[in-house]
């Protein structure tokens, strides 16, 4: 059973998320393929309404979740270009498999 973790990371916008992403696009490339190997099957930022920037990911399970993000070194260096303030949270929620899933 997957998993979507969806991040919130306060501080970013998308034209800094976009500028941050532009700027260390080699390191970004490192991150999908580590993600990639420890279980992430879909990712991708979205801006919400007020501005603020979050993260959809399907993951294998939330603790390959946890265990890619607290192990991943490059990811800070980013999140600062990109503008965070703080931290950033994240939740997660098993996906349940119907019939109607697509």
């Amino acid at each position: 059973m997957t998993v979507i973790v969806i991040t919130s990371l306060p501080g970013v916008t998308a034209d800094a998320l976009r500028e941050a992403n532009r700027d260390h696009h080699t390191r970004m490339q490192r991150i999908v393929e580590d993600a990639r190997s420890k279980g992430c099957r879909h990712h991708v930022f979205a801006e919400a309404e007020d501005g603020s920037v979050v993260v959809f990911d399907e993951w294998t399970s939330r603790e390959d979740f946890e265990a890619f993000f607290g192990g991943q070194r490059e990811i800070p260096d980013v999140m600062r270009t990109a503008g965070a303030t703080a931290p950033p949270t994240a939740a997660s929620y098993r996906v349940i498999e119907t019939t109607d899933s697509y």
